[in-house]
């Protein structure tokens, strides 16, 4: 699927938390994407890279998930941009971590770190408006529990879906980890998963090392991630 670019008007920027915005993008022309990928905000010479949140269901629109803190001067400035024009040019699809590159009889793990909720986000909303029946499970993890900002639509999916599992973390008040997680639950049969990762490029790496030395096989991991690694 080749990339394109279109001017996509800003419809709305509603706060998640005090440090994650929802920013939803209405394009000129509709590009099609699959659930996983993301876009680029382009921004004179930057791209800023977003995961798309939403599946493709219709639509037509384009939700993010953005961190932003004074610390962060790149999306202070993209967030003063998005707010002054109220228009963005973006750029898609982009990214192969996507529903349609895994196998589609094996279940899935989704992991993530953060604001890595948004694609997997997307993902399995792609997975229950398809009526899809293998298993499935979330692990995410975050600072403090009001950072997994939208817990209540995921425990609302638990509670109706009988194939799907949900297990959250606040690292500020546990010691575990999303690898130890996953790996104290599928001890035995961790090869019987395909396992996607999604977050910080750092928590990406080190949960994929881990699971790895613990046995799971590098064929069944999938992130985006791993095309950006710095390979020594």
């Amino acid at each position: 699927m080749n990339h394109k670019l279109t001017l996509a008007h800003v419809e709305r920027v509603a706060p998640l938390t005090d440090s994650i915005l929802q920013v939803i993008l209405t394009p000129e022309e509709y590009i099609d994407y699959d659930a996983g990928q993301y876009l680029q905000i382009l921004l004179g010479e930057d791209a800023f890279s977003y995961s798309i949140a939403n599946a493709p269901l219709g639509a037509h629109k384009y939700e993010l998930h953005i961190r932003h803190s004074r610390d962060n001067p790149y999306a202070q400035t993209l967030l003063a941009e998005i707010k002054q024009q109220g228009a963005v040019t973006i750029r898609l699809p982009l990214g192969e971590c996507d529903l349609s590159r895994i196998d589609p009889q094996k279940p899935i793990l989704f992991i993530a770190g953060g604001t890595g909720f948004a694609p997997i986000k997307a993902m399995i909303e792609q997975l229950l408006a398809t009526g899809e029946t293998r298993l499935f499970e979330l692990f995410w993890g975050a600072r403090s529990q009001s950072d997994l900002y939208m817990d209540e639509k995921v425990q609302h999916w638990q509670t109706h879906v009988t194939q799907f599992q949900y297990f959250s973390l606040a690292s500020e008040t546990s010691k575990e980890t999303l690898a130890s997680l996953v790996l104290a639950r599928h001890t035995q049969d961790i090869n019987d998963w395909q396992i996607v990762i999604s977050g910080p490029f750092d928590m990406v790496y080190s949960t994929r090392d881990l699971l790895v030395a613990h046995g799971a096989l590098p064929e069944n991991l999938f992130s985006d991630a791993f095309n950006f690694e710095i390979k020594s």
